[in-house]
C-alpha cells in the first residue's frame, strides 16, 4: 500500500480516523474541531490533534478555491509545451511565477509541460502568450480554449 511520506522520513500511516477526518474535511475544509469531533464521535482534544497532525505532517492542506468566473477571470487556457529537454525543470519554474498560469505539470508523453491559463479578456491573453515566449527553452506549444468547464476539482483516493 503507497503511504504519503514527509521529506525523506518514514511514511505517516494513515488509518481510517485519518481517512474520516480527511474527507469531512474534503467537503468543508472550515469544519471547527469542535464539528468534527462531534461528526465522528470523539474528544475534541483527539479531533484537534489528528487535523493539526495532519496539517503539520503536510499530508493534507486546507485552501480555498476562487471562482475564476465571479473574479474576472472566466477563461482558461490549456497549453502543452515542447520543451529543449535540458530546459524542463526551468522552463516549469518560471511558469510557475506567472501568476496567470494555474496548473504545471511536467509530463511523460507528447509533450514536456502541460499548464492552464487563466484569463479575462483577450489582450490578457496575448500578453501572457508575450511572456511565454520569453522563456528559453520552449520549442513550440498547443493551446485548448476551454470553451465549457464541467468539473475542476481533484479528488485523491486514499486507500
Amino acid at each position: 500500500m503507497n503511504q504519503p511520506h514527509i521529506g525523506t522520513g518514514a511514511p505517516i500511516m494513515l488509518d481510517n480516523l485519518d481517512r474520516e477526518i480527511i474527507g469531512l474535511l474534503k467537503v468543508d475544509g472550515r469544519m471547527s474541531f469542535t464539528e468534527v469531533a462531534k461528526k465522528l464521535n470523539l474528544p475534541e482534544a483527539t479531533a484537534r490533534y489528528r487535523v493539526q497532525r495532519l496539517l503539520q505532517s503536510k499530508i493534507i492542506k486546507i485552501h480555498a478555491s476562487p471562482n475564476p468566473e465571479h473574479l474576472g477571470t472566466p477563461h482558461i487556457v490549456i497549453v502543452q509545451l515542447f520543451v529543449e529537454n535540458s530546459k524542463i525543470d526551468a522552463v516549469a519554474a518560471a511558469l510557475v511565477e506567472i501568476e496567470e498560469v494555474q496548473f504545471v505539470a511536467v509530463t511523460a508523453g507528447h509533450h514536456n509541460i502541460v499548464i492552464d491559463v487563466s484569463f479575462g479578456a483577450h489582450s490578457e491573453m496575448l500578453a501572457f502568450y508575450a511572456k511565454l515566449h520569453q522563456i528559453p527553452g520552449i520549442i513550440r506549444y498547443e493551446s485548448q480554449v476551454v470553451m465549457k468547464l464541467l468539473k475542476a476539482e481533484y479528488k485523491y483516493v486514499l486507500s
